[in-house]
């Protein structure tokens, strides 16, 4: 029995879809997307790779499908760290001078040899390859 149950947890844990957004419409119901993002007047919905729909902002309810999300709390900066603590001032009064490490010196390269716009055009005297066998075929069929 419970080797039942936890076969039918898992199925439906691992079945679920595992998407990144949901469309909320006013009605009820919801749609699971890749991805959802509102331009102009309408909200976009890229269901699967394959299918892009787009909804009138009046079907969507807005505040449930773009609800922010709570923001990670920042760490209070270093600076407000030394202030509130002077022993710590004391002892990086006592401590040594940081030694500066000097950055690794990159080889310089060779220079390139710098080619006019002209030499990169081919010449028009004798053709490509294609057309040297187009004319070959021309001549051939001509015969």
């Amino acid at each position: 029995m419970k080797r039942a149950a936890c076969v039918v947890l898992m199925t439906a844990v691992f079945a679920a879809p595992a998407s990144a957004a949901r469309l909320y419409l006013k009605e009820g119901g919801y749609i699971q997307a890749k991805r959802v993002w509102k331009e102009g007047g309408k909200v976009y919905v890229l269901a699967n790779r394959d299918t892009l729909t787009s909804f009138e902002k009046s079907e969507v309810n807005m505040k449930r499908t773009f609800a922010r999300k709570p923001r990670p709390a920042k760490k209070p900066d270093a600076a407000l760290q030394q202030t509130a603590t002077p022993k710590s001032q004391e002892a990086a009064a006592s401590a040594k001078p940081a030694v500066k490490k000097t950055g690794i010196a990159l080889p310089s390269l060779t220079k390139l040899p710098e080619r006019s716009p002209d030499s990169l055009v081919p010449s028009s005297g004798s053709g490509g390859a294609i057309r040297q066998h187009k004319k070959e075929m021309a001549e051939k069929t001509a015969e």
